[in-house]
């Protein structure tokens, strides 16, 4: 049963189908594998009910939008609920048994995967993501491991995985990811003043990249942005920062969310389907904008209310409003929520930890943690 978890651990938290998806046929199999692996497991474990806010947002969703309007093929439509479904429904379980370090051990290790691909597998692009495929991705794996790091035990165990969690998100060259890692660093302040070393990990890491960014081969005008981020002329850090601005591609569907505000404007009419459009890059609009009103309102009451119910606990439990705050934020960059496994299962692991009794929070599972390295290795 322990394997069984790992595995299926494993197959959300690294994004392994996305990883094949160069090959649709493969990558649809390692999908329906994961899915596989999430039904059989939920039959192997004791039921304890279902999550009812994400069983309501999806059903709401896929109702809506699939109601509205269903262009192209119907089974995209078709898969995409089903797994969504699992998930949800069966990852609940999953995630009633995994503990914090469980968590946090298996995207460190999976976070490792960026590094050898910046090391064996280097390439025009310059900007590496592993397993996770995409770097944004990938960025968004590290800044969600970084935030489940503080007081995990042994503490050479927490200091490594930092040092390594900052390394490779700084490799995904992704903003999202240096702009969060920079708010968890000021709530772990704000937390236990003691975390404030934590910025000298994070210089650290930044010394060893500008030290063998040339090695690597990363990304010439992200890495000279960044450099100059610390030198007295920033005005090509600023020039970058603001290039591809996520707010431009959100004003292009404005008109579209104001048109059909209660009811939206159908399945996948805001996810890049349309050749004119690259797709709204923002999850709160993609739900309002194809769904409406309804599931969006569920939508941000879900998140705010994970964020809420973690800030009386900041000082002991700082990784809840850690967490809560950092999927607020990525959800504003990515419209594809529904199909996103690591953000779902995430978004549900901290939803229980918010809302159920748990012996604090990880103690009776964090020692099955440590076997993770030993099963994957």
């Amino acid at each position: 049963m322990k394997i069984l978890k790992y595995i299926t651990l494993i197959m959300l938290l690294w994004s392994i189908p996305s990883f094949f998806s160069y090959d649709e046929t493969i990558g649809s199999k390692f999908s329906m594998l994961t899915v596989g692996l999430l039904v059989l497991y939920y039959f192997l474990s004791k039921k304890r009910g279902v999550v009812v806010p994400f069983l309501i947002l999806g059903i709401l969703y896929f109702t809506i939008s699939g109601l509205v309007y269903l262009g192209g093929d119907p089974m995209f439509y078709r898969n995409d609920l089903i797994k969504y479904l699992v998930v949800v429904v069966c990852g609940a379980e999953l995630a009633r048994n995994t503990s914090k370090k469980d968590l946090f051990v298996t995207l460190m290790i999976g976070t490792s995967s960026i590094l050898f691909h910046a090391i064996f597998f280097q390439g025009d692009f310059g900007r590496y993501s592993g397993f996770f495929l995409d770097p944004n991705a990938a960025g968004f794996a590290c800044v969600i491991a970084y935030c489940l790091s503080f007081r995990i035990q042994p503490n050479h165990l927490k200091l490594f995985g930092q040092f390594l969690i900052t390394f490779a998100g700084l490799l995904t060259f992704s903003r999202t990811f240096i702009i969060l890692w920079l708010l968890v660093s000021i709530i772990s302040v704000v937390s236990d003043r003691k975390n404030s070393l934590n910025f000298g990990l994070g210089i650290g890491a930044l010394i060893v990249v500008f030290t063998v960014g040339s090695l690597l081969k990363v990304d010439a005008v992200r890495f000279n942005a960044l450099e100059s981020l610390f030198s007295d002329n920033n005005n090509s850090s600023i020039s970058v920062i603001q290039e591809d601005s996520r707010t431009e591609t959100w004003s292009r569907y404005y008109d579209d969310i104001f048109t059909h505000p209660f009811f939206g404007n159908g399945y996948r009419q805001l996810s890049g389907i349309d050749e004119q459009k690259q797709g709204v890059h923002n999850s709160y609009l993609m739900i309002i904008g194809e769904a409406g009103i309804f599931p969006f309102l569920i939508f941000i009451g879900v998140y705010l209310f994970m964020l809420f119910k973690g800030i009386p606990n900041y000082k002991t439990q700082e990784y809840k409003v850690m967490l809560a705050a950092t999927l607020i934020i990525l959800l504003m960059t990515t419209h594809n929520y529904f199909d996103n496994f690591l953000i779902i299962f995430v978004s549900l692991w901290l939803f229980i930890h918010c809302t159920e009794v748990h012996s604090e929070e990880d103690t009776e599972l964090d020692d099955e943690a440590s076997e993770l390295l030993n099963i994957t290795v």
